[in-house]
């Protein structure tokens, strides 16, 4: 574990006893295996980084030279002080990794855009960042990207593409404005912007992080730009905000503010070389859930985990930890976000999901639910990993993954959560059954057996269906297990999940919505997207109030955290549920 100067206020987090117990009494640290214990990994690490001489890659020579390392005033956790050495696994896959001429020629133009923009950051680099090792991670993932892209292109039975769930037309974001104001100070428009500057909030309150800057929840904002963009009028709307951010907030510039913010640009500009690469021309994809490949599940895996851009959203000062920890971290902010998009994803013709990457088709109902259940107990392992490293070591990279599903949640109305979990749950009488059977057999496998494995290697253990070895059940998510299960005692308490008074109502509002009241068989026919819009309303609701306080409070991270533990639960194990029967029977269309 990298040693480090920073210092998580531990007491703030309040941890219950049996939480804490759960930390003291682990043995993690001893126990986590490594990559190379995970069943199919027969590549030998070799020392250094692969010159990566492919004659027809464009980012090969820099025409400014790499700043040297330089000391950071918090914390040295590499060659760089801000940037770990890569994990072993992931040098070995990128070593081994060579595009074909096919994808070189698809991402040729925007990787050479990618380059100018690394290279102009050389030029005034702090010294800070490894920036060849950014450039590096990004650019091979933009070219597996393009390559899953080009594999998806090739489906025989390609699906038809509903284009109104693309993020520039789908609509409902409005309950975001309150907290655009509190976060950023600007008038957010669109709204949708907001939803990356309320996912920084919510990784800082993992740790309730004292030092927050508002130009880190700007430039948060950025990044939604050339996510968000279509080829409709909304472009003019996210082309005032992106002026407005920038005119209104001199700081944004690291000469001005003394700070070193180049992270947040390089994320912006792989966004950039992804969004054009995927516009470049129209590409198919497969009807099914499953995309057909031939890249090495190493590779899939670490481009999904870079694709998040987590890496510019782990750390309070920028810093990248992309050992095997962090990468874990980086993993684990992509996987809720793919199960609850798995559905979405199919018809907007979305490739880069690690379930349609990973899971090949053909899975019974049966196999599909013990998949599923795998990969939720995995994150939860993963889950309890990184709060431990915050609470043993402070590391406060597990906030990435921590946050995930109410980043996704967040968003109700926009991603029709519910109005597409009614489908399902409309079709197959067995939904609920299914789903505590899911509950059940994920629970039993959140073990120290299971927290003494990596991430990426319950990914690959549930492809197979493999079993952990026995042992004694972890004990730190006693109250989650509590409030999926009924949740009563915790939400009558004057402080519901620790929250404010003023906002105790929303979370125990929120907690019926998406409990009591979905498992109420009596719903009336489109129920969905009244929770929809209820569950957005009450998010709105909270922004309102907690607007009105100055500045980033503690209320506001108490609320996030409680709103995150919400997020996780029954709804959120549901989708797993959803995304089996998507395996074992296809998505539902609309109709």
């Amino acid at each position: 574990m990298a040693a480090a100067t920073v210092i998580i206020n531990k007491r703030k987090l309040r941890y219950t006893g049996e939480a804490v117990a759960a930390f003291r009494t682990s043995k993690v640290d001893d126990n986590l295996a490594s990559h190379a214990k995970c069943p199919d990994h027969d590549v030998n690490v070799s020392n250094g980084l692969c010159e990566h001489s492919t004659p027809r890659r464009v980012w090969n020579i820099n025409a400014s030279e790499t700043c040297p390392p330089k000391p950071a005033p918090a914390r040295h956790i590499g060659s760089y002080a801000l940037t770990t050495n890569l994990a072993p696994w992931v040098k070995n896959a990128l070593e081994s990794y060579k595009p074909t001429d096919e994808v070189l020629e698809l991402v040729k133009p925007f990787a050479a855009a990618f380059h100018d923009t690394l290279d102009r950051e050389r030029k005034s680099s702090h010294g800070l960042h490894d920036l060849n090792a950014i450039e590096l991670t990004y650019q091979c993932t933009l070219e597996v990207c393009a390559a899953i892209l080009l594999a998806a292109d090739a489906a025989d039975d390609p699906v038809e593409m509903e284009l109104d769930l693309h993020a520039s037309r789908a609509g409902g974001d409005d309950h975001f404005t309150p907290w655009g104001k509190l976060l950023t100070n600007l008038d957010c428009d669109p709204p949708i912007i907001v939803q990356f500057p309320f996912y920084l909030l919510l990784c800082q309150s993992f740790t309730f992080e004292p030092n927050w800057h508002r130009e880190d929840y700007v430039y948060s904002a950025l990044t939604g730009v050339d996510w968000t963009k279509g080829q409709n009028k909304f472009n003019q709307r996210v082309a005032a905000f992106e002026a407005l951010a920038w005119a209104s907030l001199p700081n944004l510039d690291d000469k001005r503010s003394g700070q070193d913010r180049s992270f947040w640009r390089c994320a912006l500009a792989y966004l950039r070389a992804m969004n054009d690469t995927e516009n470049s021309r129209d590409f198919k994809s497969p009807r099914i859930a499953a995309i057909n490949h031939n890249i090495h599940p190493d590779l899939i895996i670490l481009a999904r985990a870079f694709d998040t851009i987590g890496s510019a959203y782990m750390s309070r000062d920028g810093a990248a930890w992309l050992d095997d920890e962090g990468m874990d971290s980086l993993i684990g902010s992509a996987v809720p976000n793919d199960v609850m998009d798995l559905h979405t994803d199919i018809f907007t013709g979305e490739t880069r999901n690690l379930l349609r990457l990973l899971y090949p088709p053909g899975k019974s109902i049966e196999e599909a639910l013990s998949i599923n259940s795998t990969i939720l107990s995995s994150m939860l392992c993963e889950i309890f990993r990184g709060h431990h490293r915050a609470w043993k070591h402070n590391r406060e990279d597990g906030r990435i993954s921590s946050t995930s599903p109410p980043y996704s949640f967040s968003r109700a109305r926009h991603r029709r959560i519910f109005e597409t979990m009614e489908k399902y749950i409309d079709k197959y009488p067995k939904f609920w059954e299914w789903t505590w059977e899911l509950y059940r057999m994920a629970k039993s496998q959140v073990t120290e057996a299971g927290v003494a494995e990596p991430l990426i290697c319950g990914l690959k253990r549930a492809a197979v269906q493999g079993k952990l070895p026995d042992s004694p059940p972890n004990h730190f998510f006693h109250f989650w297990y509590d409030m999926v299960e009924d949740g009563t005692a915790q939400l009558a308490k004057k402080s519901p999940l620790g929250v404010t008074d003023d906002v105790a109502h929303i979370v125990r509002e929120t907690h019926s919505l998406w409990h009591q009241q979905l498992l109420d068989e009596s719903k009336q026919p489109g129920w969905g997207r009244e929770f929809d819009i209820k569950s957005d309303k009450l998010l709105g609701e909270a922004g309102e109030i907690l607007a009105a306080r100055d500045g980033i409070s503690d209320d506001a991270y108490k609320f996030t955290v409680a709103y995150g533990r919400l997020s996780m639960s029954l709804p959120y194990i549901a989708y797993h549920t959803v995304d089996a029967i998507i395996m074992a029977f296809g998505a539902i269309p609309r109709g």
